[in-house]
């Protein structure tokens, strides 16, 4: 397990979390178990690449390190993905989870860990300094700032005084849509342009920030809308009988005017009807 520091922020003691004890046992446990750096990690016979932040998370194991029963782990986990602090994804084996924001709170903490496997000594230089890490700036030709400013566009071909945002936060928010949700360019781009041609989610969707905040409930709805159309389009697409060729005989309506014959059709003749007679 790699040891080190991890950042507790004082945001939690506004927040109140302190007090329930669980609760902070729980998620300072996940900040200590989440990973500082990429590396791949071997569960049962599989390899499980993590990328910062996150952790192969089990609820026995969690139970037994924790102290926590399963039942409760179950719910602190419930609250902690609610409230947007993590995300989890479930496989048949194993789960992995996902501290959100992550780089943003926790920075680089490797210089950290190296001091910490190191023992108190008088030698080491003293220093109040706490490195951080920089904050990534986007590329005008990164794929986070192109989609940003498709949004951006989109905003603004209905209301041309909408204010300009900041498109390197816009940019942090695709960035977090593309390495912690596994969103991929093409499913975004696709996401952006359905919902601002919706009736109702333009009006909503006026930031990446809430764009990834409803991004499944839009997938949800721009799948469901496809199917719909497709069946539409297939019932328009297919073909009809044509009017005027109906049996006299049984009225059944023929697609094929040769299997009209002057006692009626081929299949009222084969059920063996009574005859009637056929004008011209």
């Amino acid at each position: 397990m790699n040891r080190g520091y991890v950042r507790l922020w004082r945001k939690s003691l506004d927040a109140g979390w302190i007090k329930n004890h669980k609760l902070w046992a729980f998620w300072t446990y996940c900040l200590m178990k989440a990973t500082h750096k990429e590396f791949d990690e071997i569960v049962g016979l599989q390899v499980v690449h993590l990328i910062p932040g996150q952790f192969v998370f089990g609820r026995k194991k969690a139970s037994k390190e924790t102290g926590l029963t399963e039942r409760e782990i179950r719910t602190i986990l419930a609250f902690l993905r609610n409230a947007g602090n993590l995300t989890i994804k479930t496989t048949n084996k194993f789960s992995i989870i996902t501290i959100i924001n992550w780089p943003t709170y926790q920075g680089d903490t490797s210089e950290n860990d190296q001091l910490s496997d190191q023992p108190p000594t008088s030698k080491r230089p003293h220093t109040n300094t706490i490195t951080h890490k920089n904050i990534k700036n986007f590329s005008s030709d990164s794929v986070e700032i192109r989609l940003s400013e498709l949004l951006f566009e989109k905003i603004l071909s209905r209301n041309l005084k909408h204010k300009k945002p900041d498109l390197q936060t816009w940019a942090k928010n695709i960035d977090l849509m593309l390495r912690v949700d596994s969103r991929t360019p093409e499913d975004i781009r696709a996401i952006i342009l359905w919902s601002q041609n919706h009736t109702f989610w333009p009006k909503v969707i006026l930031s990446t920030a809430k764009l990834r905040e409803k991004f499944d409930q839009l997938q949800v709805q721009m799948t469901m809308g496809a199917e719909e159309t497709k069946r539409s389009n297939d019932a328009t697409s297919r073909p009809s009988i044509p009017d005027g060729f109906t049996c006299p005989r049984c009225s059944k309506r023929i697609v094929v005017k040769a299997d009209l014959t002057p006692r009626g059709c081929v299949y009222c003749e084969m059920a063996g009807q009574e005859p009637v007679e056929v004008r011209a």
